[in-house]
């Protein structure tokens, strides 16, 4: 059954910004929506400082919750409320980035700003929690408690200490920090106002703080002439290296972003098939690609499951059976983007890594029966994990599906190195046939 998209009762006159962060944390910890997902499902006239706020608040409450209940543990006995849950952990995130001398003010309006959902007994327990829940907050220490200090899951900050003992503090301190967000121009000689500032990697850049979304983002994207994404996103379709007028299958394709550039790295010359499940990310893929069409260019969308697809599908589709270049984006356990997501840290259990690539393995032999001779398939992953990354391409090599396919590049991201997303990325190149 599809999951349904939750339903606020927010009103763009009567909720403030902070009262929708508030409503939007209890949702989330109540139901089994994405951070993304709730945030989209906000009211379309819920916008401007209103809808920045209950981003800013949302996000934060998540980044640093871990922190915020570790110092509840010794002020709260009891399960509280969901409503009144998310109200400690939007104003414990309140209270982590202000100064001591606004904490009154902030426990104040929160107090004030919760009467209308909560009882006069309620009240004061909230105001009694929060007045001692600063000080509480201040003697974690990084040393004796680093999965409560960079409010992570203890488990993920063990599993990291034993894979990355000398650097999994540089790993939890990266991602608690807000991410940047890049815009990936594809016209080396499109003027872009200042505001939009070059970076290190070619044709990234960043959106400095007086970007305005409406009269210089949304045009660029609109056009096609650009697309947000992290500078990791570049190491696959680098290594896939499409080329004009090649046969190109996107795997696990939605929403389009890495079919988007493969697109652009062929001039639009050619064709690519993209493949994944029906759902609404469809849509997005279809957005994406739309402004791509041209004469030279032609793609297609497949809405199937990859485990499940035949060269008789494509075929009946009146579409290759095999091509050039094949791109697995694999699903992961997102551990290289926790900073960009940092749900994952709430959404994520001890047995997914091993899950995901127990899956991912599954997919990469599926994707090796539509590769030619002689042909390129790139495996990726947002994943810092090697049990997702070089663990599943050793694996498929050793497979029998894999043994006509040699590794010839990878490319591996770890933030506290990149300074910026983890990824994994696996050129493998099938013999061509004697």
């Amino acid at each position: 059954m599809p999951m349904r998209s939750p339903k606020f009762n927010i009103s763009v006159k009567s909720t403030s910004g902070w009262e929708a962060a508030v409503l939007v944390t209890e949702r989330y910890f109540c139901g089994n929506q994405k951070a993304d997902q709730l945030l989209d499902a906000l009211p379309a006239d819920f916008t401007g400082g209103q809808r920045a706020t209950c981003q800013s608040l949302f996000l934060g409450a998540l980044r640093f919750g871990h922190r915020t209940e570790a110092a509840l543990k010794g002020l709260v006995r009891k399960k509280t409320k969901s409503y009144i849950r998310a109200i400690l952990l939007v104003t414990g995130f309140e209270l982590l980035k202000a100064s001591p001398d606004l904490h009154p003010k902030i426990i104040h309006h929160a107090v004030e700003r919760s009467k209308a959902r909560i009882n006069q007994f309620e009240q004061g327990f909230l105001n009694a929690v929060l007045r001692k829940l600063p000080n509480k907050l201040l003697k974690i220490d990084a040393k004796e408690d680093p999965a409560a200090f960079y409010s992570h899951p203890g488990w993920l900050v063990e599993h990291w200490a034993r894979v990355f003992p000398r650097n999994y503090q540089a790993l939890l301190e990266w991602n608690q920090k807000t991410p940047t967000t890049y815009l990936k121009v594809y016209s080396e000689n499109e003027p872009l106002p200042p505001t939009i500032v070059p970076t290190e990697w070619a044709q990234f850049h960043k959106l400095g703080s007086g970007a305005s979304w409406k009269d210089e983002v949304r045009p660029l994207l609109n056009q096609g002439k650009a697309y947000i994404k992290d500078p990791s996103t570049r190491l696959a379709p680098n290594l896939l290296a499409a080329q004009p007028g090649e046969t190109v299958l996107d795997l696990c394709a939605a929403p389009g972003g890495k079919a988007f550039d493969l697109a652009h790295a062929m001039q639009q010359s050619g064709q690519i098939v993209t493949v994944d499940l029906p759902g609404k990310r469809i849509e997005r893929l279809r957005d994406n690609l739309r402004t791509l069409a041209s004469p030279s260019f032609t793609y297609e969308i497949v809405e199937a499951d990859l485990l499940a697809l035949s060269h008789a599908a494509l075929n009946a589709k009146s579409l290759p059976e095999t091509y050039e270049a094949v791109m697995l984006d694999a699903p992961c356990s997102n551990t290289g983007v926790i900073q960009r997501r940092t749900d994952v840290k709430w959404r994520l259990k001890p047995t997914d890594i091993q899950q995901c690539a127990k899956l991912q393995l599954e997919l990469l032999e599926a994707s090796a029966a539509f590769v030619k001779p002689g042909g390129r398939l790139v495996y990726s992953t947002c994943s810092i994990e090697a049990a997702e990354n070089q663990e599943v391409v050793d694996a498929f090599l050793e497979s029998e599906a894999g043994h006509e396919f040699s590794l010839s590049k990878k490319a591996i991201s770890l933030p506290w190195e990149t300074n910026h997303d983890g990824a994994g990325a696996f050129l493998l190149t099938r013999h061509p046939t004697t």
